[in-house]
């Protein structure tokens, strides 16, 4: 990736301050690793990808469990659901042989 370059000759990955065609780039641990059929770089505007609260927080006190050391525990619950709702707003690349 860092060796690819656009229609001018100029390399899309600026090695000073990390971004691909002028945008920031952020790693996540949670993308595959770059092998043979994953998916692990994605590109676009992340914007488009909505995330909804289907469920307000709702927190439980938790005195029982934590009586033999003076303290109070809580339990937070929340259900979220995220969709991207413009699907051609965001690319992927898929590593192959």
């Amino acid at each position: 990736l860092r060796s690819l370059k656009d229609n001018a000759g100029q390399p899309i990955w600026n090695h000073a301050n990390d971004t691909i065609l002028g945008h920031k780039v952020c790693i996540s641990e949670f993308m595959p690793t770059a092998e043979s059929g994953s998916k692990p770089i994605a590109f676009g505007d992340f914007s488009y990808y909505w995330i909804i609260c289907r469920r307000p927080v709702s927190i439980r006190t938790l005195t029982e469990q934590f009586t033999n050391v003076d303290c109070i525990g809580y339990l937070a619950y929340e259900l979220l659901d995220g969709k991207l709702v413009r699907p051609e707003a965001i690319k992927v690349m898929q590593i192959t042989d």
